[in-house]
């Protein structure tokens, strides 16, 4: 993924998970910048230094935050006409970027999740009972509280996009269509040691793409660098082996135009 070896410049938005802070992102954005890349960190809304915190009265949605993404892409080709923009999407960087994807003008170029998921309770076995029990807290504590708290899971968070967070876990209702609908050459990458991802959740996700524009990566131990970890949050720590990998597949990508998507031929990197 280097800016001399594509046709266009290539701007690169990392999407954070819930409640990860900018920050979090640093290693992996300067991993990036490494091949030449301009990369950007969508801030988080109410997790950054100086952005209003969740309560009563300030609240916000899935849509909302998607909102966000979008014109972080359209601010981006602003200011660079003509760049490609590639959006990594953590965990729930990486749904709103599906969402982006489905139901905005300003659309990526191409998209790496990263640990995503549709985290429905039937993809967990014994582990759902738990993963239920929080979802059904969410509504009457969002009601007491006027926002999802602290120490609770992805808190502080706001009550509207956290009640559509818990309709996801109990029903399985994900806030973008799982209809393989989603032409953008994607990569998506699973992490080993996820605490937090299933195999079953992962594929639920992966159900929005179609089959011939996704690919897809297992960042397991043989590839961890030492010191690192392949955990949801923990492998950015020690990015470098998986910006590489998103180097090396976006760079597989600069021959392939969008009539390869269409016709089934793209390229498809292990």
């Amino acid at each position: 993924m280097t800016q001399t070896g594509t046709a266009a410049p290539t701007t690169v938005l990392i999407s954070p998970a819930m409640a990860v802070p900018s920050r979090v992102y640093r290693r992996l954005a300067e991993a990036l910048a490494g091949y030449g890349l301009d990369v950007r960190v969508v801030a988080r809304r109410g997790v950054e230094e100086g952005s209003a915190p969740p309560s009563r009265t300030t609240d916000w949605s899935y849509e909302d935050e998607a909102a966000d993404l979008a014109d972080a892409i359209a601010g981006a080709r602003a200011d660079v006409p003509g760049t490609r923009v590639v959006v990594i999407g953590h965990s729930l960087g990486a749904q709103l970027a599906a969402m982006v994807a489905q139901s905005s003008d300003h659309t990526p170029d191409g998209i790496v999740a990263v640990g995503a998921s549709v985290p429905a309770v039937r993809h967990y076995g014994i582990r759902g009972v738990a993963l239920g029990a929080i979802a059904g807290a969410v509504t009457p504590v969002s009601a007491i509280v006027g926002h999802w708290p602290r120490p609770g899971f992805g808190g502080p968070a706001a009550r509207t996009l956290m009640r559509q967070w818990a309709r996801m876990v109990l029903i399985g209702r994900a806030p973008f269509a799982v209809d393989r609908s989603i032409q953008i050459p994607t990569l998506a990458i699973r992490l080993d040691g996820d605490e937090i991802v299933t195999d079953g959740a992962a594929s639920a996700f992966d159900a929005a793409f179609a089959p011939e524009a996704i690919s897809h990566w297992r960042y397991d131990d043989g590839h961890c660098p030492a010191g690192g970890n392949t955990t949801h949050v923990g492998w950015v720590r020690t990015p470098d082996t998986v910006a590489q990998r998103i180097a090396e597949w976006w760079d597989s990508q600069a021959t392939v135009g969008p009539a390869a998507i269409e016709s089934g031929t793209q390229h498809r990197p292990g």
